[in-house]
């Protein structure tokens, strides 16, 4: 037998009858309905049709072939609200059927359209479109015979529609279930509708058709399947299964792939800032490319000294290796600091001396003592060392100050770093360091200027830091990657680079996690997790605590709020771990929340519960958490600056980060005008979809061939 898998309403019952009809072959159905009993032989015919997932089948056994039948997920979600409508519920709304489809509420709906698809199309050896499938029947069920012997067909008996329709054909409308004549064509006048592809494009909202793209975009681009309703052929380095089980032309395997470096040690450090959000997303993204055998791209990852091909490291995440496994396997354990004499008696100094005092000598360098010592004991250590090696190991000296030197030319101790690769991409320009004796091609991610623009809210060594990596990228003469609009008119302002070597590809988030959350009993838990107050709608703030994030002037306006409606029934949750130069707000009222570090598991919960995201900081390169909060439909207050607006668009309102009475507006308007919150929310998920992994990552593979094809134009 071979399974004939499809989500509902995909054309599955129109492939039995051409097999039928045309081939003179038999099939059965595999289901779990309460109303209708298997057929006792089922497994015996040489197809069989089912709409559950992989996992739910009886026989189990993987080795069984599988055909997978596929339709936009517009059109299917439009036939499905209708059969709800008409059938299934007579009477039901059909904008809620429409929407319900779309959402598959806790994994009704067979799983809901994309995870039926990401299910069955691993499993399948091959997938038919349902609309190659109307433009020639035949043609594609012939695609068959690459997994099974077909007897010669008969073109002529293809099935009609009418035929469908009136409840002529051998399957569907229940035939096979016990209905009788009269009961099947009434029934199938009702299941089958036009049978006609677009149809999506006359029912859907255009309001449902973002919440659809929400939910299911990323997997129709992989089948093809556009917002605009062509069908273009699927991505052949990030889609090359889909390209093959689809029968569509693959690219050739290369003579020689282009060899990739990035640099990922933020991937080994235990916070989880935007920088290494935006680097592991980075990953995420291109580890489609180890799927496919015949990619021109390899990627290696090197995190702390330690070169990790991509797709061992995509091996390891798919099998569950979580962060502390994946150190553990390649050595990466990040060793806790144990405080010195110099460094415990700061602590106590911190804790006995008053906050403005602490305050002045933070900005003035409190680390000053632990600098003195740490600096005599290395110093002392290396004499010592010195005169030892001095006496006995003179000549392991010399061969070692040798090996040093020629290693340093190759790239600080990366042994044969240039000869491996073709480009090298650093997601940080702090982190220049280990590059700076390369001769491959480098690239840069910029994220922002905040040394340069807000020095006052930055240490002095990440200050040096960053803006020793821009002199390196200047007189390297490197690309670099922008993450707005914004930053990239930063760069221009900042950096002596031709404009060729500027580039502006957006940061992006995890699709498949930030999705509004319905399901109100694990949203609750998420809250009770930290503690916030259930009995009050409630205003969030999300990020590190750091001056620069505006967090003060946020609560002075949520206060102020207060103060002029006495009644008012809204709280403020503050989450983010504390930062640079980060005051305490322990000494606000019970009507804020500190959530400490939030997972990123329970982010959505949060942001989908949320009145509206506050986000009005003096600066911001781009901003991750408005983009997060966006697509799951929260509205975002944020400050009318840099990357902000751009970044928004219409969902949500602007005030300027000093004007505390400006802020407290905006929240006015975010509590008290429902209508303009439920627009806002609207235009949140329409605007958060002009960004996407997909995008970034084709733009960025992009970016690199341009640079290795052509790199005596750097």
């Amino acid at each position: 037998m071979i399974w004939i898998a499809s989500f509902p309403r995909s054309g599955n019952t129109f492939v039995r009858n051409i097999l039928h009809d045309v081939y003179g072959l038999t099939s059965s159905e595999y289901h779990m309905e309460e109303d209708h009993p298997l057929e006792a032989d089922y497994a015996d015919h040489p197809f069989v049709k089912t709409h559950l997932l992989p996992a739910q089948l009886d026989p189990a056994d993987p080795g069984i072939k599988a055909v997978y039948i596929v339709r936009d997920g517009r059109d299917v979600m439009v036939s499905m609200a209708h059969q709800r409508r008409d059938i299934v519920a007579p009477g039901s709304d059909f904008y809620e059927n429409l929407k319900a489809a779309i959402i598959a509420e806790k994994d009704s709906f067979f799983g809901g359209w994309s995870k039926n698809v990401e299910a069955w199309t691993k499993r399948a050896g091959l997938i038919i479109r349902y609309e190659d499938l109307l433009a020639d029947p035949v043609g594609q069920i012939e695609r068959i015979r690459e997994i099974c012997r077909l007897p010669a067909p008969d073109p002529s008996k293809i099935p009609s529609f009418e035929a469908l329709k009136e409840g002529k054909a051998a399957y569907g409308a229940r035939k096979t279930w016990g209905y009788t004549d009269e009961e099947s064509k009434k029934l199938a006048d009702k299941a089958f509708r036009k049978g006609k592809t677009g149809g999506w494009k006359e029912e859907m909202p255009d309001e449902l058709h973002d919440l659809f793209w929400i939910y299911h975009g990323p997997h129709m681009e992989k089948l093809g399947y556009t917002r605009d309703g062509s069908i273009s052929l699927p991505d052949p380095e990030l889609d090359h299964s889909f390209l093959q089980k689809l029968g569509l032309t693959v690219p050739p395997e290369p003579a020689q792939p282009f060899k990739v470096l990035l640099e990922a040690n933020k991937m080994a450090t235990p916070d989880n800032d935007g920088v290494k959000r935006y680097v592991a997303g980075l990953i995420d993204g291109l580890i489609p490319l180890t799927e496919n055998v015949n990619s021109k791209w390899q990627f290696d990852l090197l995190i702390n000294k330690e070169i990790i091909s991509l797709k061992k490291y995509a091996s390891l995440k798919e099998d569950g290796f979580d962060r502390a496994q994946l150190e553990k396997q390649y050595g990466l354990t990040s060793r806790k600091h144990k405080r010195g004499f110099f460094g415990q008696l700061e602590s106590v100094i911190r804790y006995i001396l008053p906050d403005r005092w602490i305050k002045w000598l933070t900005d003035n360098n409190i680390h000053l003592f632990h600098k003195v010592y740490y600096n005599i004991k290395i110093a002392t250590l290396f004499l010592f060392f010195l005169l030892r090696s001095a006496i006995l190991f003179l000549p392991r000296i010399i061969y070692t100050a040798y090996l040093h030197n020629k290693q340093d030319k190759e790239g600080y101790s990366i042994p044969g770093i240039n000869s491996r690769y073709d480009l090298i991409h650093v997601p940080l320009q702090q982190h220049y360091r280990p590059f700076t004796r390369v001769r491959a091609p480098i690239v840069f991610t910029i994220h922002d200027y905040t040394h340069k623009l807000f020095p006052d809210y930055h240490t002095r060594i990440n200050i040096k830091n960053a803006e020793n990596g821009l002199r390196f990228i200047e007189k390297q003469q490197a690309h670099i990657i922008n993450v707005s609009e914004s930053t990239l008119s930063d760069s221009k302002k900042f950096l002596s680079l031709p404009d060729k070597n500027q580039h502006l590809i957006y940061e992006h988030v995890d699709e498949d996690k930030f999705i509004h959350r319905i399901d109100k009993e694990e949203c609750t838990e998420v809250l009770k997790k930290y503690g916030v107050r259930l009995d009050m709608p409630y205003l969030l703030i999300l990020g590190t605590i750091e001056p620069r994030k505006n967090v003060n002037n946020s609560i002075k306006a949520f206060q102020l709020l207060h103060k002029k409606h006495k009644d008012l029934n809204l709280s403020l949750v503050i989450s983010g771990k504390q930062g640079w130069k980060a005051k305490s707000f322990s000494a606000y009222s019970n009507l804020i929340t500190f959530t400490g570090f939030v997972d990123d598991e329970d982010l959505p919960a949060l942001y989908s519960q949320a009145l509206a995201l506050s986000y009005v900081s003096f600066y911001e390169g781009f901003g991750l958490p408005i983009l997060e909060a966006m697509r799951c439909e929260t509205p975002v207050v944020y400050g009318m600056n840099s990357s902000m607006p751009e970044v928004v668009g219409k969902g949500g309102l602007g005030a300027d980060p000093s004007d505390i009475e400006d802020i407290c507006d905006k929240y006015e308007q975010m509590y008290f005008d429902d209508q303009l919150r439920k627009q806002l929310s609207i235009e949140a998920r329409k605007q958060s979809l002009k960004f996407s992994t997909r995008k970034s990552v084709l733009e960025l593979l992009g970016v690199y061939e341009e640079i290795i094809e052509n790199p005596n134009k750097n």
